[in-house]
């Protein structure tokens, strides 16, 4: 019987014969169910069939904790969405590679060149990215996970942001003018990510092939308005 104060430690992760942990194997596979059907048609029997997995790996790879008041053990398809939505985030820009972005040594002006040309790779590549299926579900029916998932995952990279922005602009980094300005850089790039891929050619066919003069433009319009930004402030 489960001791309430001393819940059970998560086991060490299995490794299959190809090398690939069944927690990413489980986690790819949900990916891409959950993208195709959403989260209430999505079922755990489905997601470990293709995972090649017994359906005890999604309540043994993604469990979750309950509240501290409870402190109870539980797990199943609900957090393994949570770790889909953070996944799904990593696919269009991880923290790790913001992180090596915001710290080199680069000028700030290469620095948000060189986080223009990574969203515009992505962009580029979104058809194969099932995280941006995702998100276009979710903008359209929100689910009740989005409010911890930006806590858990869109924060930290925002505050990444606005290290770059403040570098910019002089503005401080919790007034509400970095807010409209972090707002300003994410809102084009999640646009350009989430922009269905088949429309672009047709309707912004500019944006579609020439990802350099896009890159250059993207940089001169941001640019010019953060510096604004930081004047207007002064």
């Amino acid at each position: 019987m489960m001791n309430k104060n001393n819940p059970p430690q998560r086991p060490k992760r299995a490794q299959r014969s190809d090398g690939r942990s069944t927690r990413a194997v489980v986690l790819e596979a949900a990916g891409k169910v959950f993208a195709e059907r959403g989260f209430a048609e999505a079922t755990s029997k489905e997601i470990c069939e293709r995972a090649g997995t017994n359906g005890a790996a999604v309540n043994y790879y993604f469990d979750t904790l309950a509240a501290a008041a409870s402190n109870y053990y539980f797990g199943g398809k609900e957090g393994l969405y949570e770790e889909v939505l953070i996944e799904a985030h990593r696919q269009m820009l991880s923290l790790e590679d913001l992180n090596r972005i915001i710290t080199s040594e680069a000028t700030p002006e290469e620095k948000l060149r060189v986080f223009l040309k990574h969203i515009i790779r992505t962009a580029m590549n979104a058809s194969e990215l099932w995280g941006i299926r995702i998100f276009l579900r979710e903008l359209a029916s929100p689910s009740p996970f989005v409010p911890k998932f930006i806590t858990t995952a869109v924060f930290p990279k925002s505050q990444k942001l606005r290290e770059l922005i403040r570098d910019i602009t002089g503005l401080p980094p919790d007034s509400p003018a970095m807010q409209r300005a972090t707002a300003l850089v994410a809102l084009p790039c999640m646009g350009l990510i989430l922009f269905p891929e088949k429309l672009r050619p047709l309707m912004l066919p500019a944006t579609a092939g020439d990802a350099e003069g896009l890159l250059e433009d993207m940089l001169a319009y941001m640019l010019g308005g953060l510096r604004a930004l930081g004047e207007t402030a002064r």
